[in-house]
């Protein structure tokens, strides 16, 4: 009970300032939604204007802008209005398709279809899909027209004969990979941000708030607690348990919150939960050893901060491990930060659980026991002496 109370009492200390709240749970919040809602899927709107009667070439051309992922075709009548939503960026890109489209496309003529796009918009982005949405109706139209001049079948049933041949062709399987060419089966940006913020953030504010146990020395709250009934090892186990139950609270408010907003799928809850634990204990010892060692709240947090920011982009929570060379990124699993980002790689990205992340657990584990172990022997000292 007495290691409780400490906890307890450490924590509402902590969160009386309001500061502590906004850079525990607001900053985070934050980004994670800014990030989110900048890598989260988009629907790119594709305006299509033509020049002229609408066709049955036209048409089936509509039909495969349409087959592009996520897209959202809007026509145009008139080719002013039309421009006018490109400028305002109402729409990513302009498809202007000439009145003799259906006499060109197939024909091995230059088909000339103008595409625009407002430079650093996104309408570049979905510019191979639209070209390649053109060279298959090309490549059906050209197919159909070889089995009207080879058989002399009206254009009605060479096309129900092109069709029956691309259904019954083989198909293709697009599988993504990392750079391991490990599968990603639920391959997803805001999750992949997320769990790089959580790994930041719960490391980064465990170091910072590692001020509240630099204070509670200056300020005499420790002797305080050594003078009455509670032993040093007591009064160590409350601030550790006060720190952890911090790290794990910050770590479940960012789980929800992108679940509830986002939709994220966290993949199995006993490896997630396990995974958050395990880093937690890592950000604790952590936490404990800057408040043992720090002389002053002003340098904990400047030593926090710096730390921990740099342990995070070495550990792969700034910029994807992809990125790295190999050498780097076998150098970066020095930190416990890319142990974390590799155990929620696997469970939220993959499908994995537990039994996958062995590994994983198993060195967060002993990192944050060694870690912790090494705290508490110099927050001993710091306190008896």
């Amino acid at each position: 009970m007495t290691v409780l109370a400490i906890a307890g009492n450490g924590l509402r200390r902590l969160f009386r300032a309001r500061s502590n709240l906004v850079f525990v749970f607001a900053l985070p919040m934050l980004l994670i939604l800014v990030l989110g809602l900048t890598v989260g899927p988009a629907t790119p709107r594709i305006g299509v204007y033509v020049d002229g009667p609408s066709t049955p070439a036209v048409d089936a051309l509509i039909d495969e802008l349409e087959l592009v992922d996520g897209a959202d075709i809007v026509s145009f009548g008139d080719l002013g209005e039309a421009i006018d939503q490109l400028e305002r960026e109402d729409i990513e890109a302009l498809v202007s398709v000439p009145a003799d489209y259906g006499d060109t496309i197939g024909s091995g003529d230059v088909v000339d279809l103008t595409y625009e796009v407002i430079p650093g918009s996104g309408g570049f982005e979905v510019q191979g899909f639209v070209q390649a949405a053109i060279a298959r109706q090309n490549a059906t139209v050209r197919a159909t027209r070889l089995v009207v001049d080879e058989t002399g079948v009206p254009a009605t049933e060479a096309d129900a004969v092109v069709a029956a041949s691309a259904e019954a062709g083989s198909s293709i399987e697009v599988a993504t990979v990392d750079a391991d060419g490990d599968s990603f089966v639920k391959a997803d940006a805001v999750g992949f941000v997320a769990a790089q913020e959580l790994v930041l953030f719960v490391f980064v504010m465990s170091l910072v708030l590692a001020g509240a146990l630099i204070q509670s020395k200056r300020l005499g709250v420790t002797r305080r607690m050594m003078a009455t009934a509670a032993t040093t090892t007591e009064v160590v186990a409350g601030e550790a348990l006060g720190r952890y139950l911090v790290a794990v609270v910050q770590s479940a408010v960012i789980v929800l919150f992108t679940a509830l907003l986002f939709g994220l799928d966290w993949g199995s809850w006993p490896a997630t939960i396990a995974i958050v634990a395990s880093f937690c204990l890592v950000a604790t010892g952590a936490a404990l050893l800057i408040g043992s060692v720090v002389r002053n709240e002003s340098q904990s947090q400047a030593v926090g901060i710096s730390i921990g920011l740099a342990m995070a982009a070495l550990g792969g929570c700034m910029v994807p491990f992809e990125v790295f060379p190999d050498g780097l990124r076998a150098f970066a699993h020095i930190t416990p930060h890319a142990w974390a980002i590799d155990a929620f790689t696997e469970v939220v990205q993959r499908g994995g659980g537990l039994g996958q992340i062995g590994t994983e657990l198993a060195v967060l584990v002993i990192y944050g026991l060694v870690v912790l172990a090494a705290s508490v022997v110099l927050l001993r000292r710091s306190i008896t002496t």
